[in-house]
């Protein structure tokens, strides 16, 4: 009869706390289930954003490239007859490994390389966009073709202008493997696994940050899973290599092409994996423990007949507990002491048993449990939860918290304390290591966010300077077509040296970016050789292509014999002259001195000189002085970074000082003899021309 009964009683009381149990589990696991949904969309959402923001960039550096395609062609092929030389060296300023100039009917005047058995031939038959930019008469952008006189892969851009003799087409080719834009897609995303490419209509890679097979650049064959997804969807997930793949592509407006990006999911939710799984073990123990409320609430009601039992169960939990568990009288001597308790001081319970907890205790933190013990006895409070550091037989300190209450009899004085610690020796460990993670990730920011500003300081002095000299020689080209009869000879020359400076000034500016995106990527690698010192600082100054009021006197021997990187040393003395007559003022001298097994080129100038404050940032990068004459004159803060970063490479020395009474002197150093036991032959280019006695360069 009570057997029979027995389960009934048990429902009775358990049904309504664990039917609130079941709905607030229900809702805690939708709801649970519902953020992690919402949090794996908004991921999913910044990665569609930052790939439209590359798609972005893409449409902008397609369309700034044809306008300035444009612009370059107006300006120097629209004469009647357009020479291979004037024609190269219009594709060399664009950086083009190929080029073709038709003529309105499609044919073909001039190509880089040069190839005669082609000139003359209709070329609008076989290239969909020179028949677009032909008949048209509007930019078009290929799709991933052979190139006309390589015949290799490559992306062409081809810009119709008119001309005195009729519409002419001019296209420059960019090889995929070499192309800027698949230089741009391997830096501008840094998420590990990712794949960026851009394809065109028939699924061949344009460009990627991946290396490409130029035999066979076709998507299909690279990344077959992506390239079936994209033929699908434009957008969505696919399972590859026993991963699943998060994939998202757009079209590239004005050209033929489509941006797709592709990642795996574990990286891309990587994030919020730790959030996932938080919230996944807090629904967990949610549940668990509100089972347990469940099931004490039952046994409150059920159970009180097995008080008698107590006393065994106590000893159970008290023995097998896997915290630390002590009972000790009024004065703190320890009456009985669990395993757990033991084994986390590393001494047996039956040595701990009698002694006073002062014995194992930190000084520093006796005092305070000492206090707390006697507020208990006195009756101010009942119980207490402190942290504090017992010492473990091997002398090693344990972190652990402390939970005691004291045991009254009814009505009667207090009898004893139940203790329970909780060992937080790692967990207090883990605390640490997370704050100074915490601490170097705001270090981190805030140099991050201190980059970004320099960044940002950077890309508007460079788009403002790079502009600049361009609509210079624009402006004073168009200037010169249009008044040319009515302008005499001197005028002229003044007009062509103006252009011929600002496009001196713009060329610097290219090679200052090529130089630095080098230097980024660990590509500038020194090959010293023996040189001619005296040709090499007379073939820099005719580069810099002075006007007559800006002398440059060279005080050097006929011959001077030192060892360096030709390439480095040209842009360093480029660089360090160029500085001499923008900020400084005549007269600008260079002088060449020996000094034992070693060369000195002092570059002097008459200026104001470099402000005390601002020398020790003279070589930094993106920095420029914030008084004198720097304010008023362009610059990007690139210029000495490089030629610190340059000498440094080739084993050149440099250094400033300032010049008496005022001015700037830029010294650099350089070995008569290699570093190493192998020396190279003089470059030709150096050593070559007249030796010739000091003069104004």
């Amino acid at each position: 009869m009570r057997v029979g009964r027995l389960p009934r009683m048990w429902w009775r009381f358990l049904a309504l706390p664990l039917g609130i149990w079941l709905l607030l589990t229900a809702g805690g696991t939708a709801g649970l289930a519902l953020t992690q949904h919402r949090s794996r969309e908004g991921v999913v959402d910044r990665f569609e954003a930052r790939l439209a923001l590359l798609n972005a960039f893409v449409t902008s550096y397609t369309a700034d490239l044809v306008e300035r395609e444009r612009i370059q062609a107006q300006a120097f092929l629209k004469d009647r007859v357009v020479t291979q030389r004037a024609f190269a060296r219009s594709v060399a300023a664009f950086g083009y490994p190929a080029a073709v100039l038709l003529d309105q009917r499609g044919r073909l005047i001039q190509a880089v390389p040069a190839d005669p058995a082609q000139v003359g031939h209709d070329l609008t038959g076989r290239y969909a966009h020179l028949r677009t930019a032909v008949r048209d008469g509007r930019p078009a952008i290929s799709a991933v073709v052979a190139s006309a006189v390589r015949r290799e892969p490559v992306v062409a851009f081809a810009v119709p202008f008119d001309t005195p003799s009729g519409r002419r087409v001019f296209s420059g080719a960019v090889a995929i493997t070499g192309s800027p834009l698949s230089s741009y897609l391997s830096s501008a995303w840094s998420l590990p696994g990712i794949r960026v490419q851009l394809t065109d209509t028939s699924g061949v890679i344009a460009a990627s940050n991946r290396a490409v097979d130029t035999g066979a650049p076709s998507l299909a064959l690279h990344d077959h899973p992506l390239a079936v997804a994209l033929a699908s969807r434009p957008q969505g997930r696919y399972r590859a290599d026993g991963r699943w793949w998060r994939y998202s592509s757009m079209a590239v407006p004005g050209a033929p092409w489509r941006l797709s990006a592709t990642v795996p999911e574990d990286v891309l939710y990587a994030s919020i994996r730790g959030n996932e799984i938080a919230g996944r073990v807090a629904v967990a123990t949610a549940a668990v423990v509100g089972l347990l409320v469940v099931g004490a609430s039952a046994r409150t009601r059920r159970h009180r007949h097995e008080l008698g039992l107590s006393e065994q169960r106590f000893r159970k939990v008290f023995d097998h507990s896997r915290i630390g568990m002590t009972i000790s009288d009024v004065r703190g001597r320890f009456v009985r002491i669990n395993p757990a308790f033991g084994r986390m001081l590393g001494r047996p319970p039956d040595e701990l048993a009698g002694r006073h907890f002062s014995h194992i205790t930190h000084p520093d933190d006796l005092a305070p449990c000492l206090e707390l013990l006697a507020d208990c006895v006195a009756g101010r409070i009942d119980s207490f939860e402190v942290e504090k550091r017992y010492r473990h037989a091997d002398g090693e300190l344990v972190e652990v918290i402390v939970t005691s209450s004291l045991i009254r009899e009814p009505g009667g004085p207090p009898q004893f304390f139940a203790t329970q610690i909780v060992d937080m020796t790692e967990r207090r460990a883990l605390e640490r290591a997370r704050d100074r993670q915490q601490a170097e990730l705001e270090q981190w920011a805030q140099q991050l966010q201190q980059a970004n500003r320099q960044m940002a300081d950077f890309i508007a002095m460079l788009s403002h300077d790079v502009r600049q000299p361009l609509t210079g020689v624009v402006a004073r080209g168009e200037l010169l077509l249009e008044s040319w009869p009515e302008l005499d000879d001197d005028e002229r020359t003044r007009y062509v040296r103006q252009m011929t400076n600002a496009g001196h000034r713009a060329e610097q500016l290219v090679e200052e970016i090529l130089t630095l995106a080098q230097l980024d990527a660990g590509a500038m690698v020194a090959r010293p050789v023996r040189l001619d010192l005296t040709h090499a600082v007379r073939e820099a100054i005719a580069a810099l292509g002075a006007a007559p009021d800006q002398p440059i006197t060279v005080l050097a021997p006929d011959q001077v014999i030192a060892v360096g990187d030709p390439a480095h040393l040209r842009l360093v003395l480029g660089n360090l002259l160029s500085n001499a007559l923008k900020y400084g003022s005549p007269p600008v001298t260079v002088t060449l001195t020996h000094r034992q097994d070693k060369v000195d080129i002092k570059i002097t100038d008459n200026g104001e000189g470099v402000p005390p404050s601002f020398v020790p940032h003279l070589f930094e990068r993106f920095t420029r002085a914030d008084s004198g004459v720097a304010l008023a004159k362009p610059g990007t803060g690139i210029g000495l970074y490089l030629v610190r970063q340059l000498a440094d490479a080739s084993g050149i020395g440099i250094a400033y000082q300032p010049h008496q009474p005022h001015g700037s002197t830029f010294v650099l150093t350089l070995p008569c003899r290699p570093a190493a036991a192998t020396t190279g032959a003089a470059d030709p280019e150096w050593r070559r021309g007249p030796r010739a006695v000091p003069t104004d360069g």
